[in-house]
């Protein structure tokens, strides 16, 4: 890898990384978007720009698996030569993305975080890769994730844990922590992640990022590894809801590659952006969402409802006394899902698993199928009761995590398999709610903790509604002035 131009490269200071004022670390696609297509900004000094961030901060972060330094550049000069002569494609044209490496790219190795795949050499790319090419999106590398997505710490023994830019001592969440760190540390503009009990979510909520888990079936997972064929989402994280919307855009879609793709109209996800939060109509649960959570996260999470409601949002309470079953259906279906993937590789391959995935796999496999039948059923009767409560809302408003960020150190395992924190386990008891019904559910920074981490607040909807999603998320964040906070690293 090319070393950086001064202008990019990070002051240590006292501990805290400050960089020169070049604006573009951290802008956004709307910031960034129209100087591309005018010709101010050239795709290639962009892509530079991350490749000598990735250079710089990639020591510290832990955020990528691989870094694709030849052919992003490459794809920059397309998009540069593209731009130049009247090609425009829109708002991702010459945009890096992090690929978390679940998904295939033609040419490179998809290891899922694990060491059984290290020579998974992909021989096309995912349906999203095509898309996310196709809109002129440079895709500058392989994000870190937990091994195989089985875990919501961001652990992973083979790899390393991906290092939160807002605290290096503190966890980036799982499974998608490398695209979570990439994001919030300046090192790519966008990344996508996938969502079975909280995977985009948990860590966008950690790292002060907006992260979408999209309607089950809107974005293809064509290409992208299983964990749990009706749990999985893909997904944007980004820096701003906008740039949610226009990713959106770009990778949704009916897919006839995935069985699971839904035949649905595309809206354009930019289309609520602007319209602000009046009329909106906000149901906030009596149950389970504000019950043992940390008292920081809940006045956090209260103090933006409370502006929601300033900015003319409608607030109401909802009666949900059935909603704690939500994670425990997730699991009790993504569970032997899981293990029915992974049954060929744990009877070839055991001692390659980390000692937490292949117990969780090994325990996995002990369920028997009446217990996955009655999950299955619990699963229908579960969203019948949200979409009869969710009525007389548009969106529901939660905190996204229940706990402060833990450090790493708190989640090593031990040699027997076990958390030194077990409070860890709660960390995806919210999102997961919003896999077993699949609805769209967005999380996006509310404000921060006294010791300076950002905290999650999630937004959820009714299926193939992102578009009112995306508009609350937008809504809050205008009123909010969140978005230019920079972790210290920066």
């Amino acid at each position: 890898m090319k070393k950086g131009h001064p202008a990019h490269r990070p002051i240590l200071i006292q501990g805290a990384y400050l960089l020169p004022d070049n604006n573009l670390e951290y802008a956004s696609i709307d910031e960034l978007a129209p100087r591309i297509e005018a010709g101010d900004l050239s795709p290639v000094e962009l892509t530079q720009a991350s490749l000598d961030r990735i250079e710089a901060l990639e020591p510290d972060l832990n955020a990528f698996l691989e870094v694709f330094s030849e052919s992003a550049l490459a794809q920059a000069h397309t998009a540069e030569a593209e731009i130049v002569s009247g090609n425009y494609k829109g708002p991702m044209h010459g945009i890096t993305v992090a690929l978390k490496d679940l998904i295939d790219v033609e040419g490179t190795v998809t290891t899922g975080g694990s060491t059984i795949l290290k020579d998974n050499m992909a021989t096309s790319d995912a349906t999203i890769t095509r898309l996310l090419k196709e809109a002129g999106a440079i895709i500058i590398g392989k994000a870190a994730l937990v091994e195989f997505a089985m875990g919501a710490t961001g652990m992973n023994p083979h790899y390393g844990a991906s290092h939160n830019p807002w605290n290096l001592k503190r966890i980036c969440c799982g499974s998608s922590m490398g695209s979570a760190s990439a994001v919030a540390g300046g090192l790519s503009v966008t990344a996508i992640g996938s969502d079975t009990g909280g995977s985009i979510r948990m860590p966008a909520a950690v790292t002060g990022t907006a992260g979408l888990k999209p309607t089950y079936g809107r974005v293809s997972r064509a290409g992208v590894l299983d964990l749990s064929w009706s749990c999985d989402h893909v997904g944007p994280m980004t820096r701003t809801v906008a740039d949610c919307a226009h990713m959106m855009n770009a990778i949704s879609g009916h897919d006839p590659r995935d069985p699971a793709s839904a035949d649905q109209a595309v809206p354009d996800f930019t289309s609520g952006l602007k319209q602000g939060l009046q009329g909106l109509r906000i149901g906030v649960p009596l149950d389970f969402f504000y019950d043992d959570i940390d008292p920081e996260i809940e006045a956090a999470v209260r103090a933006g409802i409370a502006l929601m409601e300033r900015e003319g949002a409608i607030v109401s309470e909802i009666s949900m006394p059935w909603v704690s079953q939500g994670r425990k259906i997730n699991v009790g279906v993504n569970r032997p899902e899981a293990v029915s993937v992974h049954e060929e590789w744990l009877a070839k391959y055991p001692d390659q698993y980390s000692i937490e995935v292949r117990a969780r796999l090994e325990a996995a496999s002990y369920i028997p199928a009446t217990e996955y039948i009655r999950a299955q059923r619990a699963r229908r009767w579960f969203i019948e009761k949200m979409t009869e409560a969710t009525r007389d809302v548009d969106v529901l408003v939660t905190p996204t995590v229940p706990i402060q960020t833990p450090t790493i150190e708190e989640c090593i395992v031990s040699p027997e398999g076990d958390l030194i924190a077990p409070a860890t386990n709660l960390l995806g008891i919210f999102t997961g709610v919003f896999d077993t019904t699949g609805e769209p559910s967005l999380s996006l920074n509310c404000g921060f903790t006294e010791d300076g981490m950002p905290i999650g607040m999630m937004i959820s909807g009714k299926p193939f509604d992102e578009v009112t999603v995306l508009r609350a998320g937008a809504g809050f964040e205008a009123a909010a002035g969140l978005v230019n906070r920079r972790p210290p690293i920066a």
